[in-house]
């Protein structure tokens, strides 16, 4: 009986393609070594169907739509990325100009299982299925292969991962391909939250397309390998291993951290008695906490959520701006809110290394220097001994 309805599932799946795949039609998995900008760095991901004599296309779930709101939808995290299908020269030409090695791997498939993954990738190509909420690490040109992969082979494809499961998280796989983008590292660290120092389980790996790679070449189908045969489509000619650069981020958050302790001892000894120091730097972290916390509260990332990075980067600090005085006397409640931004920022410098969410180095120099503007404000002035 079985047998018999899985003659007639073929049956009906050849009979309602739209094109049926001949023996010699094979279908590969491409992984893109990544680029050396910022937006291509993690590599990319998409499936080649090679019916020869006939098409050569690739299916690829990277692509999106410029539009004029493409920055807001972006930032809110509203942003839809599509399947697009294209052909494999055009597909290569990119990453030939570019000078970015292309691997591919042919999966090793069956008439029945070609022809239903090429189905499936046909019915997500229609208008009305193409398009997709794009997530970096659940939804993304990675996963919706290995998606795709499973619901064409269902439990017949098994995962042979060595990926140490729960011992990475999230950041530490992206940390590995930012090298020396310091910059990029810098804006990855404070933009995302306590979701990116997540463990990660079984086949999370493979938010990543190289993981992909990795994983599919370890999988098997009905006991046997899953990859037929490896390719180097294209080989990059230099190495695209970035040289040693600058760390800037580091360098200026250090100088940030001596111009506010500088400022504070020559306030202790008499020598400056302004504010243009402390109220710049307010100014400054003010307006990186709304940042941080529009990221937080006003948008749809998941992985931005949860940002501890607010405890030195405050909002908080953009109210406090115009209630500053130069002279010795502050109100009694500023004294006592910059008191307990002291105490919190130096538990943060001194235990931070132990907190739930990872936190850039340089951010324990950015968080020092409103800790000595807490302390002056806190500490430095005497109180008028009014509370409102």
């Amino acid at each position: 009986m079985k047998n018999t309805f899985t003659l007639v599932f073929a049956i009906f799946t050849l009979a309602s393609s739209a094109h049926l795949l001949t023996n010699d039609a094979y279908i590969s998995i491409l992984t893109c070594e990544p680029g050396e900008e910022l937006y291509s760095v993690f590599g990319h991901n998409a499936i080649r169907i090679y019916e020869p004599g006939q098409f050569d296309i690739v299916y690829n779930y990277g692509t999106f739509e410029f539009s004029d709101d493409f920055y807001l939808q972006f930032a809110q995290g509203k942003l839809n990325y599509k399947l697009s299908r294209s052909g494999f020269p055009d597909f290569n030409y990119e990453y030939l100009m570019t000078n970015r090695a292309v691997d591919e791997q042919i999966l090793a498939l069956d008439s029945l299982d070609k022809q239903r993954l090429f189905d499936l990738l046909e019915e997500n190509y229609l208008p009305e299925n193409r398009y997709y909420l794009y997530d970096f690490f659940y939804d993304n040109c990675a996963t919706r292969i290995r998606d795709m992969l499973e619901k064409a082979l269902g439990d017949r494809l098994e995962w042979h991962s060595e990926f140490p499961e729960n011992e990475i998280t999230f950041r530490d796989m992206i940390q590995r391909y930012l090298g020396n983008m310091h910059w990029g590292d810098f804006g990855i660290d404070l933009a995302l939250g306590m979701p990116c120092d997540k463990l990660m389980t079984a086949k999370q790996n493979m938010f990543l397309p190289d993981e992909v790679m990795f994983e599919a070449d370890l999988a098997t189908l009905d006991g046997h390998p899953l990859v037929h045969e490896k390719n180097e489509l294209l080989l990059s000619q230099d190495d695209l291993k970035m040289p040693k650069g600058t760390n800037w981020p580091l360098i200026l958050s250090m100088i940030v951290a001596l111009i506010a302790l500088l400022d504070l001892l020559l306030f202790k000894l008499g020598k400056v008695n302004t504010l243009f120091i402390p109220r710049t730097i307010l100014l400054i972290f003010g307006l990186l906490g709304v940042a941080v916390f529009l990221l937080w509260f006003a948008t749809d990332h998941v992985t931005t959520k949860n940002n501890l990075n607010l405890i030195w980067a405050s909002p908080l600090y953009l109210l406090f701006l115009y209630r500053l005085r130069a002279a010795q006397n502050q109100l009694a409640w500023q004294h006592w809110y910059f008191k307990i931004t002291a105490i919190v920022l130096a538990l943060m410098i001194v235990t931070g290394w132990f907190w739930p969410q990872s936190f850039h180095p340089s951010f324990y120099f950015l968080a020092a220097a409103p800790l000595f503007v807490a302390i002056r404000i806190g500490w430095g002035t005497k109180s008028k001994g009014k509370t409102m």
